[in-house]
Parts: C-alpha cells; sequence; structure tokens
C-alpha cells in the first residue's frame, strides 16, 4: 500500500469515528444546546435515557446540580443501571461543592450502607449536619433520629430535641411527632432526677422552643440540675441571676460560677474571673481573677482573653497585655481591637506604630463607639495620617449616634471652633446640651461659658452649678465668684465661701488664691492672715504665680508669717519668671525698702474646655481612649 492510500485510510477511519460520536450525542441537530437543560427537558417527558446521557456530560463539566441528577438516576435505576456505588461517587462530588440535596442523600446512603462496604453512621452524621446548616428539613430530622439513638455520634437527647424542633419548625410532619416522643422522654428522665434532662428541660422553657417560655420553670429546672452538680445548669443559672439587680443575687452568681469553673465549664471561669476583678457577688481579688482569666482565656475564650489583656494593661503588665489584647482582638472584640490599637499609639508593650493603630482602630469602629471616637481624634489632630476634619465628623456623629457623651461634647467643640463643620453658637449648645444631659461636666461646662459670653449670666450660673455639685473644682470656683459678685445669682459670701472652700480643698490653685484673698481682707470671713498664708502657700507652690506673688507681699510685711525679706525676694522673683509683670514691679519695690506692693484680685478662669482640639502637643495617652475595667459580655 503506498502512502498516499495509508493516508486516505487513515483520513476515512477519523471520519467515521467523529461520525460514530455526532450521532451518538443526544440531540445532535443542537450542537450547542446546553445539557442541564437538555436534560431536565428529557426528564419531564419520562426520557431517562436521553437524561442520563445529557446530566452525564452535564456532571462531567463539574455541574453539581449535574452531579446530584446524575446520582438519583444511578440511584433509582432510570436511563441507566442501578448502581449505588456510582450513586455515591457523584453524589460526594455535588455535596463536596455545597449541593444541599446532595449532602442530604449522601447521608441517607451513608447511613444504610448503599454504595458502600459497610454502614457509615460517622459519615452520614457529617453529611446531615452540612446539609441542616443550609436548613435542609430531612437532614435536622436525621440528626434528631442519629443523636437520639447515639448512632455516629454520642447520645445526646439536648441535640436530638434540638434538631427535631427545628424540623418540626419547617413542616416536617415526621419531626412533630417524633419532637413529642423527645419531650415526653426528657421530661419523664428529669421528673426522675436526670441532671442532664432536667438542663434540657430547663433550656427549653427559657428559650420557648418545643414548650411555651417560662421562666419560673425554667429556673426550677436550672436549679435542680445545677445542685446535682451539672456545670451547665450551674453557668446557666448564674447567668439568670446575674442579670438581676442587688447583692445577694450577684453573690448567688459568684457561687454557681465559681463551682462550674471548678468543673472546667470556661464561660463560668471567664464570669468568675470578672466578678473577682470587680468585686461584684464576690470579694474583690485581682489573683483569683487572673487565675480565672487565664484558664478561659488559654481555652481560646475570646472575651476572657480581652479581659485579661484589660488587667495585664491597668497593673502595668504591657506585654503580657498586647499577647492577650492580640489573640482577642483576632477574634472580633472590638474593645480589645480598641485597646489594642492605643497600645501601639503610645508603644506600650511593643514598638509604636501609628499605621497598625489605625488598621485595629477602623475594625473596632465598625461597632465600637470608643473606637469611632479615637479614629475621630486620630482624623482631627493628624496622628499616623492626614489631617481630615470631615472623616472626623463623621466618625464623631457615628460615636455619639452609638451612644459616646464623649463624641457628644467634641461635636459640640467642633461646632464651637469651626472643626469639619461651619462654626455655630447655635449647634454648639445643642451638642453642649445633648452631653450634659448624659452627665458630662466637661459639657456642661462648656454650655456655661457659651451662655456667660452672650451675657446670659442666669443660665450660665445655672449650669456651672451642676457642673460644681459633680465635683468639678473650676466650676466650683466660678459659682463662688458669682456669689461673691452677685452675677447671675444674688449676693451671697457664706456661699461663696463654701464653693471657694471645696475647689480650694481639691487642689484647685485658683480657688486656694480666692480663698486666701479672703481671709487676708476678711471678706465674709473673719479676718486671719495665717489662714490666707495657708491657702496662698498651697497655691504658690503648685506654681501659680499670682499666689506666689502675694506669699511675697505676706513675707514681705510679715502678714500671718515672720517678715522674711529674703523669702518674699524669692517667691516676687517665682512669679516674675513666670511672666507676672506685677511682681517683677514688687521685686523692685522691695529693693528699694517700699511697704506699698502691687497684689492680684481674685482669679476665674472663664473659657471652653477645647484644649483636645486646640492644644499644640497632643498628647495621645492623655485624649485617645481604653477600656479599663473587665466586663462579662
Amino acid at each position: 500500500m503506498n502512502i498516499r492510500n495509508i493516508l486516505l485510510l487513515t483520513a476515512a477511519v477519523a471520519f467515521g469515528a467523529m461520525f460514530y460520536l455526532f450521532l451518538s450525542t443526544p440531540d445532535y441537530g443542537d450542537l450547542n444546546a446546553d445539557p442541564m437543560v437538555k436534560g431536565e427537558q428529557a426528564l419531564q417527558q419520562g426520557d431517562f435515557d436521553t437524561a442520563a446521557e445529557w446530566f452525564g456530560v452535564a456532571a462531567k463539566q463539574g455541574k453539581p446540580e449535574a452531579q446530584y441528577r446524575f446520582a438519583m438516576l444511578y440511584r433509582d435505576g432510570q436511563g441507566v443501571d442501578q448502581d449505588d456505588t456510582q450513586a455515591v461517587r457523584w453524589l460526594k462530588l455535588a455535596a463536596a461543592q455545597g449541593h444541599t440535596e446532595a449532602q442530604y442523600e449522601l447521608g441517607m446512603l451513608l447511613e444504610n450502607g448503599r454504595g458502600v462496604e459497610q454502614r457509615e453512621a460517622t459519615a452520614a452524621v457529617q453529611w446531615f449536619s452540612k446539609a441542616a446548616a443550609s436548613n435542609h428539613a430531612g437532614a435536622e430530622l436525621r440528626l434528631a433520629v442519629m443523636y437520639a439513638e447515639g448512632r455516629g455520634t454520642h447520645k445526646n437527647d439536648a441535640a436530638a430535641l434540638a434538631w427535631a424542633i427545628k424540623a418540626a419548625a419547617a413542616g416536617n410532619v415526621q419531626a412533630r411527632s417524633f419532637r413529642q416522643q423527645l419531650l415526653n422522654r426528657v421530661t419523664a428522665k428529669a421528673a426522675g432526677g436526670d441532671a442532664a434532662a432536667q438542663f434540657v428541660l430547663a433550656m427549653l422553657y427559657q428559650q420557648g422552643q418545643g414548650l411555651n417560655a417560662d421562666m419560673q420553670q425554667a429556673e426550677s429546672w436550672l436549679r435542680q440540675s445545677a445542685a446535682s452538680g451539672n456545670a451547665e445548669a450551674q453557668f446557666h443559672l448564674a447567668e439568670l441571676l446575674i442579670s438581676r439587680k442587688g447583692d445577694a443575687a450577684a453573690q448567688e452568681a459568684a457561687d454557681w460560677y465559681l463551682k462550674a469553673a471548678t468543673q472546667k465549664q470556661i464561660k463560668a471561669a471567664a464570669a468568675i474571673g470578672v466578678l473577682y476583678a470587680t468585686g461584684r457577688g464576690i470579694q474583690q481579688n485581682q489573683q483569683e481573677a487572673l487565675h480565672w482569666l487565664t484558664v478561659a482565656a488559654e481555652a481560646g475564650e475570646a472575651r476572657a482573653q480581652a479581659n485579661l489583656g484589660i488587667l495585664y494593661s491597668e497593673s502595668g503588665q504591657d506585654e503580657q497585655a498586647v499577647h492577650w489584647l492580640s489573640e482577642a482582638a483576632q477574634a472580633d472584640i472590638s474593645d480589645a481591637q480598641n485597646n489594642l490599637a492605643i497600645m501601639y499609639a503610645l508603644g506600650r508593650g511593643t514598638k509604636q506604630d501609628l499605621r497598625t493603630t489605625l488598621v485595629w482602630l477602623k475594625k473596632a469602629a465598625v461597632t465600637d463607639h470608643t473606637a469611632q471616637y479615637n479614629l475621630a481624634l486620630m482624623y482631627v489632630r493628624g496622628i499616623g495620617t492626614i489631617e481630615n476634619d470631615d472623616a472626623a465628623a463623621e466618625w464623631l456623629q457615628q460615636s455619639q449616634q452609638d451612644g459616646n457623651p464623649r463624641a457628644t461634647l467634641l461635636l459640640g467643640m467642633f461646632y464651637d471652633l469651626g472643626h469639619g463643620v461651619i462654626t455655630s453658637s447655635e449647634e454648639a449648645i445643642k451638642w453642649y446640651q445633648k452631653a450634659a444631659e448624659q452627665g458630662n461636666t466637661d459639657a456642661m461646662y462648656n454650655l456655661a461659658v457659651l451662655y456667660y459670653r452672650k451675657a446670659d449670666a442666669a443660665n450660665a450660673f445655672a449650669l456651672f452649678e451642676r457642673a460644681a455639685r459633680a465635683g468639678d473644682s473650676e466650676a466650683q470656683n466660678i459659682i463662688a465668684s458669682m456669689y461673691q459678685r452677685a452675677q447671675g445669682t444674688a449676693f451671697n459670701m457664706p456661699e461663696a465661701l463654701v464653693w471657694y472652700e471645696k475647689a480650694a480643698e481639691s487642689g484647685y490653685a485658683p480657688a486656694q488664691f480666692n480663698l486666701a484673698n479672703l481671709y487676708r481682707k476678711g471678706e465674709g470671713v473673719e479676718q486671719q492672715d495665717s489662714k490666707a498664708v495657708f491657702w496662698y502657700r498651697k497655691a504658690a507652690e503648685s506654681g501659680f504665680p499670682q499666689a506666689q506673688n502675694t506669699l511675697g507681699y505676706m513675707y514681705a510685711l510679715g502678714r500671718g508669717v515672720a517678715m522674711d525679706k529674703r523669702q518674699a525676694e524669692q517667691w516676687f522673683e517665682k512669679a516674675a519668671d513666670q511672666g507676672l509683670a506685677i511682681a517683677r514691679q514688687n521685686l523692685g519695690l522691695l529693693t528699694q525698702h517700699q511697704s506699698t506692693f502691687t497684689l492680684a484680685n481674685h482669679v476665674v478662669e472663664v473659657t471652653a474646655r477645647t484644649q483636645i482640639l486646640t492644644d499644640k502637643a497632643f498628647d495621645p495617652a492623655r485624649y485617645l481612649q481604653m477600656y479599663h475595667t473587665p466586663r462579662l459580655n
């Protein structure tokens, strides 16, 4: 045979093979047909042979629905020879791609030992669990049965009942009767003293699943189960009690938490750690707090990791704090993310890294109002990022909406000073008022300052008084002055004296100076130079120049102290060095042996507290907010 004939023969064979394949393809008149569509059409017409061929084509292309349909044809012997092994093969491929029905049907075959050498109950439970996670009622019922019988998993009435209840709620008729059987079984066991069954029944009553919600019944069964030593019941009983008001409930909760924790109930260990840290319901004990929080944290309890990080940061063990805050932050605990961000900002326990600070603050700010506030500060002061007043204002709005009074106060400052918004005293008053209603004394103070500027002394006095009664020493000094000068209120020297004393005793230097002036002059009090010197000295030693100047005067004339020109000179110099002009003049008069000196009158500073925005040097440690107290949830 020559080469030409060989080539012709080869071409003929190839053409014949192609023609055979063409003829064997279903509906060969439509080469562009979607095999899934064709398979569905054939199935609806009852043409199982054609359906099997088209589903086979699509299944080999990796389409999970086709793999599932192809498997079902093998299982039922429709269009193909019945073959459970092939059914299992194709179901596994579809199930692995998340096909819910395939997961359920695969579980059914494995449970019954079809297509495999023997029953594979454990694998069946795994596939039923995947299908049930997608709310497949049939899979939920099978899980209920397998948990009830202890097949493929440990026997667990609680899990069985939970799945039966879920399947019944989805409308599965069989599940309803099975649910009732399980309820009867659990109730009988509980009545017979079975602690596990008592706990299951308590949870059903508490959650209103399968039974009408009844908190009295829930607590009754919890107490019976807890008394029998069931750690889960002890924990849930403690949770119920800790939600109530009063010391007695907190003390009983602490007792049950501790009992459960000793049985290695991790959430209980985390909770008792918090109670030891805060002294709620139990005597405060930091060592015990660290012990139990560490137990829970090392077991992976993220809330405990966050709380442990807080305890370590509060005690100055910064490296340990960063370690545990990092663990909790990775688990999306927002207060841990916030605190970790601040640790990076301050370089505590780790190298300072403002970029990382921003990363963690942005993560936390999705839900955490403190992080939103901190992020606003980062933007408004340009810390680790470009200054952006608009972004800062947006984060502040979000933070105050989520309930942060500090953000509300800062919004007032934004409108007061025109940061990221148009300056508006009306808007500033609105936000200061809102923060003041939330109990923020700085807001009361700033609101009072705005009214003071507007010459509305009566409103200013009322707000300064609120802040003063809340312990604000500057406000106390101001209302004392307003009583003294009949400004916004009636003249009242006894009241002025009361408020000067409160502010002075808290260490506020201007009030100490003003109180000293009253004693020196005998204004509203018995004139006493010794008391005047006492308060001048307090203020002078804290660096208050007006007090230093007057103390120099008292030494120069020997009022309330022995005359001492050297001491007088030293105090005049201290005040002069701080830029007090009259002190410099008094130094000259002292050297000329003069006895007449210039003294400052009472001092009242009425300026809005906006240092957080206006101070040239921003101190992150002072202004960025951290969580300082461990919490239960």
